[in-house]
């Protein structure tokens, strides 16, 4: 009895010791979260986090997870207008289209969206990324091959090229964009293909077929560029968009293009202006070659123009009719439209109207909404083992998040924040965790960074000396306990073997004495 209070006794000396210990120190287990953000534009549910730190002593992060209090953040931001359904809600005359919104990487409208068609001369926005891809010297001189001026059929729109005449690379490209040159797109092809003037410009049958290689070649790039880009229904044969059976894409396969195009600054340079010209050359030297832009949306004197319209291609063959990738920015916003086969015998609407209903259906009903923004406090924590001076941490997103919301509808979704370092120190600036909105089927994700720098508190000697002084403990009760537990082993087999043999002479005994009295 003695020796089970003597251990009941020691247990209690060592639990006071090692919990003496930790809060002599302050040392706490958890982490207190209180969320001070709101995201802009929604009204987020509060949403409460408890975190337990694997290892009050390490000083190195640990990765946690945390539970949200919501068990989805997937909410509907509004049905994407289609003719897929059986309704043209916006009345398109052409054949074909497709909205794209730049931003958020949405497509917003679509017609025939994945139907094959023929691009016609929008083909040259491929062309353009291509050729901006590989020379990075605009100032580059190209020179015009035969085949290259006398490939174009005759009722194409060309630059008038003639062979053997040297332009820039930028000359080429403002001809073969703004004035939708077919020569222009041919030089350059030929000279990206081979990557600079390696290649005969004569009209010999040998230059002919060294010409058709180098296009196949340059085709061959545009097509492994379409697949990188994401299309999914698109070949090209040439890099300008004469009429052939086996050059088709999609409404939806050029708004990704086009959306490529609009992110090279240079392109949309080229896109929004409305002449340009070529020099002179000794081949040519009569007035002046100067051309204008195709695209009526930029063209403030035309009835098709659009005030928010900056480019891009227009298009147009007999098979193909009249077509464009056009694009539009209104304040914080940037949309692709494509619009294929308008039938230009339709007097009573053009192209550009098509255009225009989808940018005013784009920009009237969808807003990018803020979902948080890097001046705004995404989560205030409590550092487990930081300084009383610093251990209070402000959490920022490192970057803004916006998502694209039909404007009719209220967005509400709770964010999901895990944190992935919790223990000082931490530098100012310094990643501790992430920011995740889950918005209809996509997620928004950022980084969430320190305010300031967060100090690792100093543990007093006394910690380690009272963990010192109860492991000694622990191992000195293991020890004494074990021994105490044979010693009883022993004397409780002694003592059975006595009790055995007493009991047995004991029986033997009156078994004897009741015989006797029997017997006699």
């Amino acid at each position: 009895m003695r020796k089970k209070s003597f251990r009941i006794f020691t247990f209690v000396i060592l639990l006071n010791l090692i919990f003496s210990g930790f809060s002599f120190v302050g040392a706490n287990t958890l982490i207190n979260q209180n969320s001070h953000g709101t995201c802009f534009g929604t009204t987020a549910n509060s949403s409460t986090y408890s975190i337990q730190a694997k290892n009050a002593l390490s000083s190195e992060s640990v990765n946690l997870n945390t539970t949200n209090a919501t068990s989805q953040n997937v909410v509907d931001t509004g049905n994407i207008g289609s003719s897929t359904d059986g309704l043209d809600y916006l009345d398109i005359v052409a054949d074909a289209c497709s909205l794209y919104d730049v931003n958020s990487k949405k497509f917003l409208y679509g017609k025939n969206q994945e139907k094959q068609m023929y691009p016609a001369s929008t083909t040259k926005t491929m062309t353009a990324i291509l050729v901006l891809e590989n020379c990075k010297d605009l100032s580059a001189q190209v020179t015009v091959s035969y085949y290259a001026v006398h490939s174009v059929p005759y009722t194409y729109s060309i630059a008038n090229l003639y062979a053997g005449e040297t332009f820039t690379v930028k000359d080429l490209l403002y001809t073969m964009m703004i004035a939708s040159a077919n020569d222009s797109a041919y030089a350059l092809a030929q000279y990206v293909a081979n990557g600079g003037n390696n290649y005969p410009t004569d009209s010999s049958i040998s230059s002919k077929n060294a010409f058709n290689e180098s296009i196949q070649k340059f085709a061959d790039m545009m097509n492994e560029k379409a697949k990188e880009i994401g299309c999914k229904n698109t070949n090209f044969v040439n890099p300008n968009g004469i009429s052939n059976s086996n050059h088709y894409t999609t409404a939806n396969d050029l708004a990704l293009i086009g959306d490529y195009a609009y992110q090279n600054s240079t392109i949309r340079t080229i896109a929004s202006t409305m002449e340009c010209s070529l020099p002179n050359t000794d081949k040519y030297s009569d007035q002046q070659r100067t051309f204008k832009s195709t695209n009526h949306l930029i063209d403030s004197k035309h009835k098709g123009y659009y005030e928010y319209a900056n480019g891009l291609k227009t298009g147009y063959t007999d098979a193909a009719m009249s077509c464009i990738i056009a694009s539009a920015k209104k304040g914080d916003r940037d949309l692709i439209a494509v619009v294929l086969h308008y039938d230009t015998s339709i007097v009573s609407s053009s192209r550009e109207e098509d255009c225009k209903k989808l940018f005013e259906y784009g920009f009237n009903n969808y807003k990018n909404t803020n979902l948080i923004d890097t001046n705004s406090i995404a989560k205030n924590v409590t550092i487990l083992n930081g300084t009383k001076e610093t251990r209070n941490l402000n959490l920022y997103a490192s970057e803004n998040l916006n998502c694209l919301v039909k404007t009719n509808v209220a967005l509400d979704v709770t964010p999901e924040i895990t944190l992935t370092k919790v223990l000082a120190p931490i530098a100012k600036g310094e990643v501790v965790g992430t920011v995740e909105y889950k918005i209809d089927g996509v997620s928004y994700k950022t980084n969430l960074i320190a305010e300031h720098n967060v100090d690792a508190k100093n543990y007093s000697p006394v910690l380690w000396i009272c963990l010192i002084i109860a492991l000694i403990l622990f191992f000195w009760i293991r020890i004494k306990l074990s021994k105490g537990g044979n010693r009883r082993n022993k004397n409780r087999g002694g003592r059975t073997h006595h009790s055995k043999h007493a009991k047995y002479h004991k029986n033997t005994k009156n078994r004897f004495y009741q015989n006797k009295y029997l017997d006699y």
